[in-house]
């Protein structure tokens, strides 16, 4: 199973915010390069992104290209 979280870097470390992770973790990060641009996404758009990573964890995924457009519609439709 997969979960988003969102973490901070402290120190060149990557430190999970509200969790914590046992040692040997295998990760995956995506990076915000708009710092002052932060994504939030209601319970409804949360829920469909944890149903496409439960989706891409049993092999039923689609093209990175595919799921990184869709986050990026995501981010612009949430910028004020």
């Amino acid at each position: 199973m997969s979960r988003v979280y969102s973490a901070r870097v402290q120190g060149g470390v990557v430190i999970p915010e509200g969790v914590t992770l046992p040692d040997g973790s295998a990760v995956t990060i995506a990076v915000n390069d708009e710092r002052e641009a932060a994504v939030e996404l209601s319970p409804a758009e949360l829920a469909e992104l944890d149903d496409a990573i439960a989706e891409a964890d049993r092999s039923e995924s689609v093209p990175s290209a595919v799921v990184l457009a869709e986050l990026g519609r995501l981010a612009r439709a949430t910028k004020p």
